[in-house]
């Protein structure tokens, strides 16, 4: 008998898995075109095309095979904030072309200046793709049947489909907009058409907003039946928060089927390079009494703002000095949602350029030393980051350039102004939601964001952070001016990004439907909004042990985890000291993890999802703690328990309690467990519909598990939510 502090044996355990995928995309000409093209022209890393190409074949591979008549996918797509997501949706069209596909829509967002941004992006097909290949049209009305029309006799008669024009539509995501599509589409003949449609933001406005309601949501509708209209069509959703298309019901007709993680370049800055090891040199929490009220708003700004200015003119001055500058530099500053706020914040940006001009550009005014000195500050805090900032008064002589040619914008839902990036090198930009989701600002260095939580939604918060993006090059320039709160949830939001990323990645080539809605999530947020969820999540309860209460559920069930169990039964066990028929085997946890836990299958999803948080959780702990352990215990090893269902839930008690003769008789299931890690107790049973034997077999040697969990993983699964199968 082995002496408790004795070290613990460890055992191995092997299962095999597969993954399939349903076709192989080819790199055809179109392709290669466009990778030439965003290498010599828009100057895109020709070492990242590679990664790219790869990418974009493994969403193309996802969608459904050109080859079928009739067919109907939905592929969801994920990537980071301001990471790409453009480039990979350039790719996957350029090679759907090379592979057949011939019809490509965009639904291209919800505000003028999304579809402008992607109308200008896109046209990257036509000069490096194939040119007079594309026929692309935005927002497309009933005067363009004709030349529909003609490209559908066209492909009828061209069944190469390496020949013929590809048609590209641009449309907005907008009622209106949609159903003047989906008419136009309508009445043409496009049985064995195959079609892909990319929805950018796809959590924004596509999703149905009234899931309990028998009238679902307008855009939700269009969007229905433009895909009713595609004979052969995949839906390839985009977005960097996938919280609500991985949360809303899987009966639901925008639910995916398949999921892709995109991937940035060498060259991106995004929550890794902020806040994983928390930049306290980039980043600033803003004073909570500088915090802006709409109900009390301050007549002057508040300091901290005329410190992010002060840095974002000296960072435009520093370009000013090498040559004359090309790159846009910019400055976003998101303080509310009301538009009395945003007016407030533009009105003190031009009056502080204004008064900031004049004493500069005075030398006998009395106060320019005081604001050389601002300055001078400002200098001193980027040198901290950019090692390599020109001297101070090298720097003094542009200053007035950058302020006086720095151009203030207001971009809010109530102006209808674009940013005209290529009309000034520095920009202010001032508003709200508008500057948010998919909205891209152009060398954007400081980044002024007093604007708080809110209902403390991930999703919408994460989207805000237009501050990530391909700033590698120049961020020693680059500020952050948050809420305290907001900087926290940035923070904590990294945790679950990377679990849910890391799930999909795991889960692919495999029905997404079949993924457990299980994820880490900081117990203070919420991952999205509630009023596109039928069903909502919940926060697994963080008690000291997880015990299986249907097992039995159904015979196929059964059989699996009898195999598993078997396999662990192989094990050199060790008799309890105190209760030599329960018998124990310490085993790496990693592997206990990847082959058996992962394995075993929990037929009822009451069980299921719960099991998968502990499971998450567990992984957690093995990825910190490569070389943990986790006490495996056959409890009554060779022989079953009797349960009884109980006749209502149909579930069953699984722990025995103490024995009526006293603890030292039989202490209870629950005393048996591993100190210092996790415990996985295996129990044998027998279940049936009364007690003693007197009632109906359900089944026999039905394996049935109970996990202890230490202090520190209850506290993980405080942050988890898990969502039952809907």
């Amino acid at each position: 008998m082995r002496r408790r502090n004795s070290p613990p044996r460890q055992a191995t355990v092997r299962v095999a898995q597969s993954i399939s995928f349903p076709h192989v995309p080819v790199v055809g000409e179109a392709a290669m075109g466009l990778f030439e093209y965003l290498v010599h022209e828009e100057n895109f890393p020709e070492a990242e095309i590679p990664r790219l190409r790869q990418e974009s074949l493994n969403v193309l591979t996802g969608c459904a095979a050109r080859t079928v008549q009739r067919a109907r996918k939905t592929g969801l797509i994920c990537g980071y904030v301001q990471s790409g997501k453009t480039n990979s949706m350039e790719t996957v069209s350029a090679l759907a072309r090379d592979n057949g596909y011939r019809i490509l829509i965009l639904m291209a967002g919800v505000t003028t200046n999304l579809v402008d941004q992607s109308l200008r992006r896109f046209q990257h097909l036509q000069r490096g793709a194939g040119g007079y290949d594309w026929v692309m049209l935005n927002n497309p009305r009933q005067r363009d049947r004709a030349d529909l029309e003609g490209l559908v006799r066209e492909w009828r008669v061209l069944r190469d489909p390496a020949r013929g024009r590809t048609l590209f539509v641009t449309v907005m995501k907008q009622a209106n907009h949609l159903e003047h599509l989906t008419d136009l589409f309508g009445g043409l003949e496009l049985h064995g058409v195959p079609a892909i449609v990319f929805d950018d933001e796809a959590d924004q406005a596509s999703l149905n907003t009234r899931p309990l309601d028998p009238n679902p949501s307008t855009i939700y509708l269009r969007i229905k039946a433009l895909r009713a209209v595609l004979p052969h069509h995949t839906l390839l959703q985009y977005t960097a928060t996938p919280q609500a298309p991985l949360l809303i019901s899987r009966i639901d007709s925008l639910s995916a089927d398949f999921a892709e993680v995109i991937s940035p370049g060498e060259a991106y800055t995004g929550g890794q390079t902020f806040f994983r090891a928390r930049r306290d040199d980039l980043i600033r929490e803003i004073p909570q009494n500088e915090i802006i009220d709409d109900q009390h708003l301050p007549e002057e700004p508040p300091p901290s703002l005329r410190e992010a200015l002060a840095l974002f003119f000296t960072g435009v001055a520093v370009a000013y000095i090498a040559a004359r500058p090309t790159k846009n530099r910019s400055m976003l500053l998101h303080p509310h949602h009301t538009r009395l706020v945003h007016d407030a914040c533009l009105n003190w940006v031009q009056s502080l350029q204004r008064d900031w001009s004049e004493i500069l550009g005075n030398e006998r005014d009395p106060d320019r030393g005081e604001l050389l000195e601002t300055f001078r500050e400002a200098h001193t805090n980027l040198r901290n980051t950019e090692p390599t900032l020109p001297a101070f008064d090298a720097v003094a002589e542009h200053l007035l350039e950058a302020i006086q040619r720095a151009v203030p914008r207001l971009v809010n839902s109530n102006d209808g102004r674009e940013v005209h990036w290529e009309n000034a090198f520095a920009h202010i930009l001032v508003g709200g939601e508008k500057l948010g989701r998919g909205y891209t600002v152009k060398g954007l260095t400081v980044t002024y964001m007093p604007r708080g939580p809110g209902v403390w939604n991930a999703d919408t918060i994460q989207q805000r952070a237009r501050f990530f993006g391909y700033h590698s090059e120049y961020l020693g320039l680059c500020r952050v001016y948050l809420h305290p709160d907001v900087a926290e949830v940035y923070e904590a939001y990294l945790n679950h990004e990377e679990d849910v990323r890391r799930k999909i990645t795991e889960h692919r080539g495999q029905p997404l439907q079949n993924l457990k809605r299980a994820f880490i999530l900081d117990a203070d947020l919420r991952p999205t909004r509630h009023n596109v969820l039928a069903r909502l999540y919940l926060r697994p309860l963080a008690s000291e042990w997880f015990e299986q209460r249907w097992p039995h559920a159904t015979a196929e069930a059964i059989r699996n985890n009898q195999r598993l169990v078997r396999e662990l039964s192989r094990l050199q066990l060790t008799p309890d000291e105190r209760f030599p028929r329960h018998k124990y085997a310490d085993v790496p946890l990693n592997d206990l993890l990847d082959n058996v836990l992962s394995k075993f299958e929990c037929p009822d999803d009451r069980d299921e999802t719960t099991m998968y948080a502990v499971i998450s959780a567990l992984r957690g702990l093995a990825r910190e703690q490569p070389d943990s352990t986790c006490r495996v215990l056959f409890m009554s090893h060779g022989t079953q328990r009797g349960r009884q269902q109980h006749p209502d839930e149909h579930d069953i008690d699984l722990m025995q309690g103490r024995s009526s003769a006293g603890a030292d008789r039989y202490p209870g299931d629950r005393d048996f467990h591993a100190v210092d890690r996790a415990t996985l107790q295996i129990h044998m049973l027998k279940v049936g519909t009364g007690s003693g034997g007197s009632g109906k077999l359900i089944a026999e040697n039905v394996p049935a598990l109970a996990i202890r969990l230490s202090n520190d993983l209850r506290r993980r699964l405080r942050d988890f939510i898990i969502q039952p199968n809907t």
